[in-house]
């Protein structure tokens, strides 16, 4: 797993809905074997939180960690769960990374106790499958030509893209994720996000429920593609307020400001890469002029002067989209003040 804080909009999601102990209750019942599930007290389910780890092991818990008691045994059971947006050949030496640790932080806590359980989980939404699989939920055993040289890294692995909407199984919490994180790439999720927010129906006593139905529009507006955000929000809006939904004018705000933030910020980044390869290639130009000419001061002015023309031009077209002037001092790197005598 990388060292990275919750930044990325899946993770954030993903561990919205997981942190919920009812949600892998649900998920343990449904997705794991019999003689799996069987094992695992659910009454003594619990996160292991932040709080109880030291800094080595916090990168460990960008996705979740639950602890159980074994049924009539002193034994411990984890659950380690790992989410993957794309590909990555690397998973399994990540886990057992992870594995490694969930072994330490045992010993530190329970130094009583012999080898623990447990089970790893890999669920995967990537646009391209993270393994080669034999169905949307199978058991993959890595290295199995060579397993006498390494150790047995089993796990469950669930592949989202694959695995039909009647076999989403699970609480409202867990199926509202899944559902999300299947389409979340695709231009279906038009057509899908009615099914997403019907399950709400399901959670209406909950007192959770606001703070997650937040939780999914938030991560609609950063992940979902740019090209349906517009027509997403006016969908969305017209559902919750079919639905009678008391969220939905706060919902409709939010998101329409969520989308507004993420555009911008995208429009921003654009024209700052734009302007970055407009200086390099003034640069690159200027440079070449000077080798020719042999004049290298005389060049370096002619450089300054480009980006002087080039930075003008980019603030009027900034100037022209609708850009406030933070923005384009954001961007550009521009004082207020240069930026206003600019504009004139």
């Amino acid at each position: 797993m990388d060292t990275k804080k919750l930044t990325h909009p899946h993770d954030k999601f993903f561990k919205d809905a997981f942190s919920r102990v009812q949600t892998v209750q649900s998920f343990i019942g449904h997705y794991l074997l019999p003689e799996e599930s069987t094992l695992i007290d659910l009454s003594t389910l619990e996160a292991v939180k932040d709080s109880h780890i030291n800094p080595d092991l916090q990168e460990l818990f960008s996705d979740a960690v639950y602890a159980a008691s074994a049924h009539g045994k002193p034994e411990h059971v984890y659950l380690l769960f790992e989410h993957k947006s794309y590909p990555d050949p690397t998973v399994g030496v990540q886990l057992q990374k992870n594995i490694a640790m969930v072994l330490q932080y045992h010993q530190r806590q329970h130094a009583d106790e012999g080898i623990p359980v447990i089970f790893t989980m890999v669920i995967c939404h990537g646009k391209k499958s993270l393994i080669p699989y034999k169905g949307p939920v199978c058991r993959f055993v890595p290295y199995q030509n060579w397993q006498p040289l390494f150790p047995d890294l089993r796990y469950t692995f669930i592949d989202l893209q694959i695995l039909d909407d009647d076999q989403i199984k699970g609480d409202p919490y867990l199926r509202i994720l899944f559902l999300t994180l299947k389409y979340i790439h695709n231009p279906d999720l038009l057509e899908k996000i009615r099914d997403i927010l019907v399950i709400f129906r399901e959670l209406d006593k909950d007192t959770g429920a606001y703070e997650y139905l937040l939780s999914l529009i938030t991560y609609l507006a950063g992940a979902a593609p740019k090209k349906l955000l517009k027509k997403l929000l006016g969908r969305i809006n017209r559902i919750l307020k079919k639905e009678k939904n008391p969220m939905s004018n706060i919902i409709e705000e939010v998101f329409g400001d969520l989308i507004k933030e993420r555009l911008e910020k995208a429009t921003a980044e654009g024209m700052r890469e734009g302007m970055r390869e407009g200086m390099r290639k003034g640069r690159e130009e200027g440079i070449k002029i000077g080798q020719e000419k042999g004049k290298r001061e005389g060049v370096m002015e002619k450089i300054e002067k480009k980006a002087v023309i080039k930075t003008e031009k980019v603030v009027k077209e900034m100037v022209a989209n609708g850009l406030n002037d933070k923005i384009i001092s954001k961007v550009t790197g521009l004082t207020l003040v240069e930026v206003r005598k600019l504009k004139n």
